[in-house]
């Protein structure tokens, strides 16, 4: 049946789904009910009174969506972009990230209010109306109350330990991460099970999941598609659909790759619906919401067990501090800006996934080295009169530091109408303008020893060692 230009009740999450007499599909929306059963190639979006335009496709006008961890570097940004679209947006958060980066003698750079706070500033300086609650995603009588109470159509599962250096840090940080990560999404997705089974679930995975293989071998969008095949002594056979290899790369990512199984397996035998997103390394501060007052800041963290890379880089650069490669710099990821990530994010729930149907999108929009992030830093660090120093140190992980990386990102742009709003360069100059503020400064100052790295994956001890410094040109 085609449903181009109109609207799509196999994923619009508020239809029923009858056969008529003759076998032709009937359907019933759950928001309007009075209206009864109808031939949904009867209903376009510009006709439906449920749906409306926006920057990011149509979406449900009013729709219901719960974050799980909206106190993050990205809940919160998120939780301003959907309210702003006209979304009821409610959150919880236990508030675990605020303490862990404490207790490591680390701040976000960028002050951030409490959440009572940032509900007010939002109400304040964006007109806009949010929910939270204070809530650990594991105190499941209290989720399971709180979905069946507010009957959301789309969860966005954030609340995760999202750093890999604490994972390996030592045995109560590993199990502490495996705990929160892989309990707390199998509790949610018995949450949605029994109280909002037509919810679309938007999971947080990472391209870290992967790996890096050496062979070279495509990372596809976490399903081999559907001409891919296997051939082995003579004898070929289909892996169309089927999962991806995995190769974690920390006990953070062994918690990833369990919550994507249970994901997959959810909507195999509850019907559930779901897009995983293996997103790419996150970098910057800026969208429109954020910008609107500094009361509305998300969380800026550059230590080494909650900063990213990107982020790190420029507040090393701002004081004055060598950036730190590790081992020969030639590890390579995806990146993708805050802005671009929360569009994706935003795009993926206004069009959710058909009843039972599992699909993943690999987030990313650029690729680079360590040792390219940190030339490019350099390079921009001179338009702001640093001088910046660059220095090899002794890789804390274990990993390999030569390989090929070949990922595969196309579903976002030529499914879901994603197309990038900023680009490297210019976050970076951005993120230079804040970190430079002399209270910014101040606080990148006062965890500066935070800034270098002390965790081996290896376990053992004692200072990483520097092997080379110098300046990059320009």
């Amino acid at each position: 049946m085609e449903f181009k230009g109109h609207v799509d009740f196999r994923a619009c999450g508020q239809a029923a789904f009858r056969r008529a007499a003759e076998g032709q599909l009937v359907v019933e929306c759950r928001r309007r009910p009075e209206i009864g059963y109808f031939d949904p190639l009867s209903i376009t979006f510009e006709s439906c009174s449920e749906w409306k335009k926006t920057d990011c496709g149509y979406m449900l006008d009013g729709m219901k969506v719960l974050i799980l961890g909206m106190d993050g570097y990205l809940g919160w940004p998120l939780a301003l972009k959907l309210a702003k679209l006209g979304c009821r947006v409610y959150g919880i958060d236990n508030m675990l990230r605020r303490r862990l980066v404490a207790e490591r003698g680390a701040q976000s750079v960028t002050e951030i209010r409490t959440m009572q706070e940032r509900v007010a500033a939002a109400k304040e300086h964006l007109g806009v109306d949010i929910e939270f609650r204070e809530m650990d995603l594991l105190d499941r009588e209290a989720l399971f109350a709180y979905i069946r109470e507010i009957r959301p159509e789309s969860i966005v599962q954030f609340a995760e330990i999202p750093s890999a250096p604490y994972s390996m840090a030592d045995v109560d940080k590993a199990v502490n991460t495996i705990q929160n990560n892989v309990v707390g999404t199998l509790g949610l997705l018995f949450g949605v099970r029994d109280h909002a089974p037509e919810a679309s679930i938007i999971k947080l995975g990472t391209m870290g999941e992967y790996g890096s293989p050496l062979t070279g071998r495509p990372l596809f969008e976490g399903l081999f598609p559907g001409d891919a095949v296997l051939q082995y002594q003579g004898q070929e056979w289909s892996l169309g659909g089927e999962l991806t290899p995995r190769d974690p790369v920390s006990f953070y990512h062994v918690s990833k790759v369990q919550g994507t199984f249970s994901v997959y397996e959810a909507c195999k035998y509850w019907w559930l619906r779901s897009y995983d997103v293996m997103q790419g390394v996150i970098y910057g501060n800026w969208s429109d919401e954020l910008q609107a007052h500094p009361d509305l800041n998300t969380r800026f963290d550059i230590d080494e067990w909650w900063g990213t890379v990107v982020n790190r880089f420029v507040a090393q650069a701002a004081i004055g501090m060598p950036l730190t490669i590790y081992g020969s710099g030639n590890q390579t990821r995806g990146y993708i800006t805050l802005r671009d990530a929360m569009q994706c994010i935003t795009r993926l729930i206004a069009a959710p996934p058909d009843p039972g149907q599992y699909d993943v999108v690999n987030q990313v929009t650029d690729v680079f080295s360590v040792m390219q992030i940190a030339q490019m830093v350099a390079t921009i660090g001179k338009e702001f009169g640093l001088d910046v120093e660059v220095q090899r140190i002794e890789n804390p992980r274990v990993e390999s530091e030569e390989h090929p990386y070949e990922v595969i990102h196309e579903k976002l742009q030529d499914r879901f109408g994603f197309a990038s709003e900023s680009g490297f360069a210019d976050e970076v100059r951005h993120l230079f303008r804040v970190m430079l503020q002399p209270e910014n400064r101040d606080r990148i100052l006062a965890q500066r020893a935070a800034l270098f790295p002390r965790t081996r994956w290896s376990g053992e001890h004692g200072e990483m060692k520097v092997l080379e410094r110098w300046k990059p040109a320009a």
